[in-house]
């Protein structure tokens, strides 16, 4: 039917990068930086979280809303920050990731 023609099917959606530029100061390592935590956030809390990933070692919490996560390497760390980059801390906290300087 020529009204069918007239509507064109709307472009493919172009797809997504391959991987996006690291910034320069958070090169890939194998401590992970967590930061505006929660104050009910303690080391306990983001143990039981992180060692449920392969290689984590321990958890490091310099001061409150700020935590320093360890693996063995870093491809274990990466796994883990994209398993739990925006993981839900309480109803309205959640947990930001970035590598760390090893």
């Amino acid at each position: 039917a020529p009204e069918a023609a007239a509507a064109a099917p709307p472009p493919p959606p172009p797809p997504p990068p391959a991987a996006a530029p690291p910034e320069p100061e958070a090169l890939p390592s194998k401590i992970l930086f967590a930061q505006d935590l929660p104050p009910e956030c303690n080391e306990m809390m983001l143990a039981m979280l992180f060692r449920q990933h392969v290689g984590y070692k321990e958890v490091r919490i310099p001061r409150a809303g700020l935590a320093f996560v360890e693996f063995e390497d870093e491809p274990h760390a990466t796994l883990a920050l994209k398993a739990l980059n925006g993981f839900k801390l309480t109803t309205t906290e959640t947990l930001k990731l970035t590598y760390g300087k090893s």
